[in-house]
């Protein structure tokens, strides 16, 4: 009797002991996962042209920086939320420059967005003997009027000669529908080697007087 009376005891202690020691060795936060951040990344588009007359050719490559145009990035955190995804962009001062692989060409900073939602070379317009260039910035905005700008380097510096109004549901295409990076979808494509382009402004205000708005040709001043 007094035997069995010890031996309860003793396995009473075990027990505590034993589950005193597995509370040590797996605490309830370790038996959580850890969760694993997901990365997404940041698009770099690249047009090639000779962009400062040298008779060369050149890559001009969509970069992104942060903080301040202080560090290169190539990617951020994966974010399913386009609120959240302005605020991350904000807050870390992400912007948006073109860089050229030829030196002597100055970088053309876009300033803050996602990038750009089109980079197309559409040739010397101008007869300077420069490609110029056309592109759409992805701003962090909510709004779907836009403008496509149209860019020559001159004088060592990137000058803005034209633009015109776009509408950004150009940019969006459905499930069996391949975007072409060449043109803008109803406001901007080569024609037979000519540059053609519509104003959407000018779009809205002929289509309240049911006017047909047809493309015009591209006209680019000299740049000097």
């Amino acid at each position: 009797m007094r035997f069995s009376l010890w031996f309860v005891v003793l396995a009473f202690f075990i027990t505590l002991y034993s589950c005193k020691n597995s509370n040590k060795k797996l605490p309830i936060k370790t038996l959580k996962s850890i969760p694993i951040i997901r990365k997404q990344k940041l698009t770099s588009s690249f047009i090639v042209g000779d962009f400062n007359g040298d008779k060369k050719l050149d890559t001009l490559t969509e970069i992104h920086t942060s903080e301040n145009q202080k560090h290169i990035i190539t990617e951020i955190p994966f974010i399913n939320d386009f609120d959240s995804t302005v605020w991350y962009y904000s807050k870390h001062d992400i912007q948006t420059s073109l860089k050229s692989s030829n030196k002597n060409i100055n970088q053309l900073d876009l300033g803050w967005s996602f990038g750009t939602y089109c980079l197309i070379n559409i040739g010397d317009n101008n007869n300077d003997q420069k490609d110029e260039v056309a592109l759409v910035i992805d701003y962090c905005d909510w709004s779907l009027l836009n403008s496509c700008k149209i860019y020559s380097y001159c004088s060592n510096e990137w000058k803005e000669l034209q633009s015109f109004e776009v509408n950004e549901n150009a940019f969006s295409y459905g499930k069996n529908e391949v975007l072409d990076p060449t043109k803008i979808r109803d406001f901007l494509e080569n024609r037979n080697g000519k540059w053609f382009y519509k104003d959407y402004f000018e779009y809205i205000k002929n289509d309240s007087n049911e006017k047909p708005t047809l493309m015009q040709p591209i006209k680019i001043k000299i740049c000097y």
